[in-house]
């Protein structure tokens, strides 16, 4: 992705985890694209990317405590929060592109990468594709492998019924009502159509670490393994969160940070 015009408003606010963020936007080839960052200049970059719907708001929970060890990054996607949708058509491939194409704008170096959801599998992409640019890489119930309707049946009978906080309820709605809707369908289609994903899984070769909500309703627990089986080149581990929502990071974020943090530190 080239640049044409390139600029940054910058906003300091103080997020529920009092850690100082900077709002950042930047105009590059026609489109605005958002991310805010926090955490010491010297640190190792840490970047975070969204599940569909999403925007950089559903990392609130987490961004106080990774900055302190991370120069932390939270990306909103194409279409999401406050970054504007691609011109070409959608696909994970696009948005791996796009993700991509910032990092190498950015100049970061080899970062660690946190993908939740579609996030992930726009994580798994990239890391597959390029693994020169990913030190670490952790997925949190990423989308891209499906059960098949008798087992989701199975699953949504027996699934744990457990509360989510109203603060997640509302920072989800908010969210998904801020989404460019146009945005929302052709991602929804991105997620679906892709074939990739498997075979991706197969070429990682950068740690990886997997993280599921035992009560995750929209990507199920069963994946987990599944994915495991399939990284055959890299470190990897899986790691499940007692009542942990499809939103663990969130819901559970206590936990989703002690196993985030002691994976890459």
């Amino acid at each position: 992705m080239t640049q044409t015009i390139a600029g940054a408003a910058q906003v300091a606010q103080r997020s529920p985890n009092y850690c100082e963020i900077e709002h950042v936007y930047i105009y590059r080839d026609g489109l605005r694209l958002h991310y805010q960052v926090a955490g010491p200049l010297d640190a190792p970059p840490l970047v975070l990317l969204h599940g569909v719907g999403g925007n950089v708001n559903w990392w609130q929970e987490n961004f106080g405590e990774f900055s302190r060890h991370f120069r932390t990054y939270a990306l909103d996607l194409p279409g999401f929060g406050k970054t504007w949708r691609l011109r070409q058509p959608d696909s994970i491939e696009a948005k791996a592109a796009f993700v991509r194409g910032w990092l190498d704008w950015m100049g970061l170096g080899k970062v660690n990468l946190l993908g939740h959801s579609m996030g992930g599998q726009v994580a798994i992409r990239l890391a597959a594709l390029h693994p020169e640019l990913i030190e670490r890489l952790v997925l949190a119930a990423p989308s891209g492998l499906w059960l098949s309707l008798s087992e989701r049946m199975r699953w949504a009978w027996q699934m744990p019924k457990v509360k989510v906080p109203l603060r997640q309820t509302l920072t989800i709605a908010t969210g998904s009502m801020r989404t460019d809707m146009v945005a929302f369908g052709m991602a929804l289609r991105a997620i679906l159509a892709d074939r990739e994903t498997s075979q991706n899984l197969e070429q990682l070769k950068v740690p990886t670490l997997l993280v599921w909500g035992r009560a995750d309703g929209v990507v199920p627990p069963a994946l987990g393994p599944r994915h495991l089986n399939l990284i055959g080149q890299a470190p990897v581990r899986l790691e499940y969160i007692e009542r942990g929502t499809h939103n663990a990071m969130f819901d559970q974020a206590e936990s989703f940070n002690r196993l985030v943090l002691d994976f890459l530190i």
